[in-house]
């Protein structure tokens, strides 16, 4: 349900594991050429982004030059 050449893309796909499992898929999905980037959702979106800035992205390869939330809030 994909159509290349158009701005709506029906492929969603729910990323499901542990914090290193996600951030795993995620560096995955950063290596698949053209991909200019991952959209997230959260059922509760304050406590998902928190999540994921201090648990998952640290531990992303392909944003290790972010710096971890709690580092940046210093």
């Amino acid at each position: 349900m994909s159509n290349p050449v158009s701005a709506v893309n029906i492929n969603m796909g729910t990323l499901i594991g542990s914090y290193e499992e996600v951030a795993a898929m995620l560096d995955e999905m950063s290596e698949v050429p053209g991909t200019g980037g991952v959209m997230l959702t959260f059922d509760d979106f304050v406590e998902g982004v928190e999540k994921f800035g201090q648990h998952i992205q640290p531990l992303m390869k392909c944003r290790q030059h972010i710096k971890p939330v709690l580092e940046a809030a210093e």
